[in-house]
């Protein structure tokens, strides 16, 4: 049972004691017939001679309108000074009634709508590159560079070339030793990317976590409820890994199209279908346990599914029982080369 103070308590507004204490002390303050009439007027009755109350939404509109009457006359403190709005209330009053100078209410055109509506949404299947100024590259600036083939390494740009065709190359200084000098798309920004600078089929650099070397790849998933919010990246070997957004670096100046910078080959084949087929690549369906055939240097090789995570799965090759992540969708799968060969063949009737 819920506690209710009693008639004596001091809890409640006046205790039956204190009345009782006071009551001789009391009088009624008289009123002139004037000052019951505004009063009445300020605090009407329900008809049945007691006070009526006002709605939550009646109270709200009155203080509404008195304080319309407040801006209109000047709003005063307690001490009959006009009180000045502070910096945070003029802010947010200027957002309310924000116009275009000529008393009109400011209508924002399709362009801050779109940008804003850029800035605002998130969509996992977006795969073309965001229209966002590039970051400036400088000298002394420290960088991720291309040092080998599948093998990028830290260093500092000490020059910056502007080749007689319009070319730039950069002079990096690597800190394991060497000089080279290097495209804008062989260099790679040190500090990890925004989400709204990524998008699939971004030209990336990335460290695996079984390695601590840098390695270039192409980002071909975004986070999503599927994916168990990582990036996939299938690195220019062909072999896929899910990372975690501080694994990435964004190559500076990529190629408009940054499969260009692909060796050819079977992994670029199958880059160029995937992003065709992008956002519903094709992937074969395995369980844990079920065999399949995966080709190794033009040899198909028997393997049996240990883990399947998301688009990627682990298979154990049966002769020596070393164990790989392949990507669902792989053309080494026998079963995506039949399906390859058929689909050609259809198209080719």
């Amino acid at each position: 049972m819920q506690w209710q103070p009693d008639g004596d308590s001091s809890d409640s507004d006046f205790s039956l004691s204190y009345y009782k204490r006071k009551k001789g002390k009391f009088r009624k303050a008289g009123k002139s017939e004037a000052t019951r009439a505004a009063a009445a007027s300020r605090n009407p009755s329900d008809g049945n001679g007691k006070l009526k109350v006002a709605s939550k939404e009646e109270t709200a509109a009155a203080a509404r309108r008195n304080a319309d009457d407040a801006n209109d006359s000047g709003t005063k403190n307690g001490n009959g000074k006009l009180k000045v709005a502070s910096k945070e209330e003029t802010a947010a009053a200027a957002r309310r009634n924000a116009d275009d100078g000529n008393g009109k209410l400011k209508i924002a055109s399709k362009e801050e709508r779109t940008a804003a509506a850029r800035r605002n949404a998130y969509d996992e299947t977006r795969s073309t590159r965001p229209d966002l100024p590039e970051q400036e590259l400088h000298v002394d600036m420290n960088v991720l560079a291309k040092r080998k083939t599948h093998r990028w390494q830290r260093g500092k740009i000490l020059e910056i070339i502007t080749k007689e065709d319009g070319r730039v190359k950069y002079k990096v200084d690597f800190q394991e030793s060497g000089r080279s000098l290097v495209s804008g798309h062989h260099i790679a920004f040190v500090s990890t990317p925004s989400l709204e600078q990524l998008y699939v089929g971004a030209r990336v650099v990335v460290t695996c976590q079984d390695s601590a070397i840098f390695q270039p790849g192409i980002l071909a998933e975004l986070p999503s409820r599927k994916n168990r919010l990582r990036f996939l990246v299938f690195l220019d070997d062909h072999k896929p890994h899910y990372l975690g957004l501080p694994a990435l670096h964004l190559v500076c100046r990529p190629f408009e199209d940054s499969l260009e910078d692909l060796p050819d080959g079977l992994h670029k084949t199958f880059m160029k279908k995937y992003m065709r087929d992008w956002p519903y690549p094709h992937l074969t369906h395995f369980s844990p346990g079920d065999d399949l055939n995966l080709d190794v240097n033009g040899v198909q090789q028997k393997c049996d599914v240990e883990v399947v995570d998301c688009s990627l799965m682990e298979v154990v090759f049966q002769e020596d029982q070393h164990k790989e992540w392949i990507h669902r969708g792989s053309m080494r799968l026998e079963h995506m080369q039949r399906y390859l060969n058929v689909t050609k063949a259809e198209e080719q009737d």
